[in-house]
């Protein structure tokens, strides 16, 4: 054969070993894969988890007995409970007090809070009014003038909206009692 000839011939035998190479690594590699994971299950069995022939104990728990050590948890530690107060001692005529007092009182945290999440974005920081909203300070509407403008939107429209899965009504009443105290 010529040179050219045997290069080819050469050339032919090469790329006739790089497919046989191919198909073994594609056989070689799942049998492999398959081993592996056989010997890690296998490696997971260890001598402490087969049973003997002594009633079926394991290792392990033999070595325990033993011992005679059991693992426990560690105790429980409590703090000395704070005392209820005697609900029965107080009067009715206290208790309605508070009720009052408790309901006469605005939350005005809750109100700074909702005002915050959804007032001042547009209003600013105190409700000193931006260049998207006027000042709430000094703020002249009742209570249901103040909720009926901010359920309907009155003259300013829906986007001003605020429905009740917006607001609930104990929100907008903190909010009112928030706005009507920064004057």
């Amino acid at each position: 054969m010529t040179r050219p000839g045997r290069l080819r011939e050469r050339a032919g035998i090469m790329v006739q070993k790089k497919t046989n190479m191919r198909r073994l690594t594609s056989r070689f590699v799942p049998v492999l894969t398959v081993l592996l994971l056989l010997l890690s299950l296998a490696a997971g069995c260890g001598p402490g988890d087969e049973l003997t022939e002594s009633g079926g104990e394991s290792a392990g728990e033999e070595a325990q007995a033993d011992n005679g050590a059991v693992p426990t948890m560690p105790a429980a530690r409590f703090d000395q409970p704070t005392p209820v107060t005697d609900l029965k001692g107080a009067s009715e005529a206290d208790r309605l007090e508070d009720e009052e007092e408790a309901a006469e009182a605005p939350d005005l945290a809750t109100g700074e809070f909702v005002y915050g999440n959804r007032c001042a974005e547009c209003h600013g920081e105190g409700a000193a009014g931006t260049d998207q909203a006027s000042s709430l300070v000094g703020l002249t509407l009742s209570e249901d003038e103040f909720e009926d403008l901010i359920r309907t939107g009155g003259e300013l429209g829906p986007d001003h909206l605020f429905g009740s899965t917006k607001t609930s009504p104990d929100g907008l009443s903190a909010v009112f009692a928030y706005l009507t105290s920064l004057e």
